[in-house]
């Protein structure tokens, strides 16, 4: 078997910044792959490089059909002159636009094992967007079918093999194809068929087909997302367990003057400004690039493209440090209204599970913007800690004070500045965090339970609801305690 490794450094939801190891280079992940053709040029390689871009995805059945004896000869990375990794697909993708390729799986893995490939995909039939069950229960079973030959004959190449997950909009299939992959031995999975999702907006499914491959595939083993290069749904991938990216749509775009944001991508013709400060759009201004011939303009455009892509990218792993991802996934799911139901999906379905992974202490505050942000992993996690300290606590009195919170920390040491608290002593403390209700003393220091920012009900329907509850576990008596006023502290 090929050297091959993957370490998780950070975590946050079921995003990580890892270091993928293959081929004798090192890849930091999360990672956009772009995608280049293997005999013309429209961007130098080196400028791939020069931008940050540690790995770089070509076709090798379009490299097969048109340079294959060269390729052979040379090798894929002198051939293409690029000494970061180098991942390969099949013609998979041909497949599902023209037909059948006309090479078998075997001809192909040959032929990128020869050539030295880094990560090379085996060839597959993707499912594409197909409501018939048969027809992609069938290219699933075609694919591992493959898959798993090419593995038993060119598993001892160099070459780190990635196999194919299909199945399409069906869970099942997708979960039965990502656990058989796993049982064959492939390192690296990458899921299969999102592009004509992507293409439609069709966000929700995208969501659930991501889930039930990660959630059959093993945490230590790297997924890649085929076709996902679009700032707008990059960090939800991310978010999902989606490791590498490939993308050709910094070059697609580009060739219909579309300028991509963060937010999603414009028309040159119909911008006023160029809102960005990449060098490109620096070094120009919208009416000369408009004006410039369409091959310089083509260029352009697509290496401003390739510059947000790789700062999106930058943000995900800086959102994982930070213990933000969920934030930076939903700032970016409400720029359109089908991404945004993908989110809700997400934050009503699939929150139990995403906490699994998810740090249990973080260095910043928790913002609670929304309705989705109330079932945030996060409080979920703090939640069953709030229940199980609930339950398992003592009584030591029949009262409970109930300190709002306005009254600052510690609450041990604010008795001194609390209003209505005569008649308290020896009573149990408690504070109120503004989702998660009352919970007591000694979670004070606990994550989240005083770093808790929220807009929620007013305070009298909190304080309600606080006094319910701790009535509840058995106090007859619930004081409710506020800070004095700062000129009656003395």
């Amino acid at each position: 078997m090929p050297a091959f490794s993957f370490e998780v450094k950070e975590s946050d939801l079921m995003g990580r910044v890892g270091l993928m190891r293959v081929g004798g280079k090192t890849v930091e992940t999360p990672c956009l792959t772009p995608v280049v053709h293997p005999v013309w040029r429209d961007i130098k390689l080196s400028q791939f490089k020069e931008m940050g871009f540690e790995m770089l995805m070509t076709n090798s059945y379009i490299l097969y059909r048109r340079a294959r004896a060269e390729a052979l000869e040379k090798g894929l990375h002198a051939l293409v002159d690029f000494d970061g990794a180098l991942m390969t697909d099949s013609g998979g993708y041909q497949v599902l636009e023209y037909g059948d390729a006309d090479v078998t799986p075997d001809e192909i893995a040959s032929f990128q094992a020869g050539i030295g490939s880094d990560l090379a995909v085996t060839l597959d039939q993707p499912t594409g967007y197909s409501n018939s069950r048969k027809y992609a229960k069938h290219t699933m079973q075609a694919s591992l079918s493959a898959a798993k030959a090419t593995l038993e004959r060119h598993g001892d190449s160099e070459t780190v093999w990635v196999g194919p997950i299909q199945g399409g909009i069906f869970g099942d299939l997708v979960r039965s194809s990502a656990r058989s992959l796993v049982e064959a031995g492939f390192q690296v999975l990458a899921l299969g068929s999102p592009v004509e999702l992507m293409e439609g907006y069709m966000f929700t499914p995208l969501v659930e087909m991501i889930a039930n491959a990660r959630r059959s595939t093993p945490y230590s083993r790297p997924l890649h997302l085929f076709g996902a290069g679009h700032p707008l749904t990059l960090a939800l991938s991310v978010a999902l367990g989606c490791d590498t990216f490939d993308s050709a749509s910094y070059m697609l775009y580009a060739r219909k003057d579309r300028y991509m944001t963060e937010r999603g991508t414009l028309s040159l013709d119909r911008m006023t400004y160029l809102p960005c400060s990449c060098p490109v759009c620096n070094a120009a201004t919208l009416s000369a690039l408009r004006e410039s011939p369409r091959q310089e303009r083509v260029h352009k455009v697509a290496l401003h493209n390739l510059h947000v892509l790789r700062a999106e990218v930058l943000r995900c792993r800086e959102a994982i440090y930070e213990g933000r991802l969920w934030d930076l996934a939903e700032e970016r799911a409400m720029a359109h209204p089908r991404s945004a139901l993908a989110f809700r999906a997400l934050a009503s379905g699939l929150s139990g599970w995403l906490a699994k992974p998810t740090p249990l202490l973080k260095a910043r505050g928790l913002a609670v913007r929304s309705e989705e942000d109330r079932n945030r992993p996060e409080l979920i996690l703090a939640r069953g800690h709030l229940d199980l300290a609930m339950r398992r606590r003592k009584r030591g009195s029949k009262t409970a004070v109930l300190v709002m919170s306005d009254a600052a920390p510690p609450l041990t040491k604010t008795s001194g500045n609390l209003r209505s608290t005569r008649g308290a002593k020896g009573a149990d403390l408690f504070r109120v965090n503004p989702v998660l209700g009352p919970f007591p003393a000694e979670l004070e220091f606990v994550y989240p339970f005083s770093q808790t920012v929220a807009d929620g009900e007013s305070e009298e329907a909190t304080v309600k609801a606080c006094v319910k509850r701790l009535k509840g576990m058995g106090y007859s008596r619930v004081i409710v305690a506020k800070a004095r006023p700062k000129d009656a502290r003395r």
